[in-house]
C-alpha cells in the first residue's frame, strides 16, 4: 500500500498521516503539492519519529504521482477519499496493491485527484460534523485496508 497525500497544509496532519500510515504498513508516503515540511518540528511530533521510519517523497501533482504509480510493476488500484463519494470503503476490495489518496484538510483531494483515481470512498460518519481531520480519516482507510488484508490472509486466501 502507497499513502498519499494532496496538499497538506498542517504539520501535525501530516505527522499523523505518516505514524499511521508507518503502523498500518504503507511501503512509504507521497505528498503531492505545495505542502506542508516534512521536517517541521510539529510534523516530526505528530509522527513520533515515525517520519525517519517511512520511505517518503513529494511530487509536483496527481499527474505526475498517477504516472510513477501506473509505472509500479504491480499497478495499485487509485483510491480517493472523498466526503460526497457515494461508495463506502468498505465496499471497495483493498485486498491487492493499492494506493490510498487523501486530500487537502479544508479542500479536500483537487480536481485532477478525483478525475484521476480508480475509485472515490466515503467513510460513513453521523453526527453534526461533515467530515473528519485529514489524520483521522487516513487513520480509518488505512485500518480498513489492513483489516481487509488480514481477512483474506485468515481465510488463506
Amino acid at each position: 500500500m502507497y499513502a498519499l497525500f494532496d496538499r497538506p497544509a498542517s504539520p501535525g496532519n501530516l505527522g499523523t498521516f505518516l505514524r499511521s500510515a508507518d503502523a498500518f504498513g504503507a511501503a512509504g508516503a507521497i505528498v503531492t503539492g505545495h505542502a506542508a515540511d516534512f521536517y517541521d518540528t510539529a510534523c516530526i511530533r505528530g509522527s513520533v519519529g515515525t517520519v525517519f521510519a517511512i520511505p517518503f517523497g513529494e511530487l509536483s501533482g496527481a499527474e505526475e504521482a498517477v504516472e510513477w504509480l501506473r509505472s509500479l510493476p504491480s499497478r495499485p488500484v487509485i483510491i480517493g477519499t472523498s466526503a460526497k463519494a457515494s461508495i463506502d470503503i468498505s465496499q471497495v476490495d483493498l485486498t491487492g496493491p493499492a494506493a490510498l489518496i487523501i486530500g487537502n484538510e479544508t479542500f479536500g483531494l483537487s480536481k485532477a485527484w478525483k478525475e484521476l483515481c480508480d475509485e472515490l470512498v466515503t467513510i460513513p460518519i453521523c453526527g453534526a460534523a461533515s467530515s473528519l481531520n485529514a489524520g483521522s480519516a487516513a487513520t480509518v482507510c488505512f485500518y480498513e485496508i489492513s483489516r481487509q488484508r488480514r481477512a483474506k490472509e485468515q481465510k488463506g486466501l
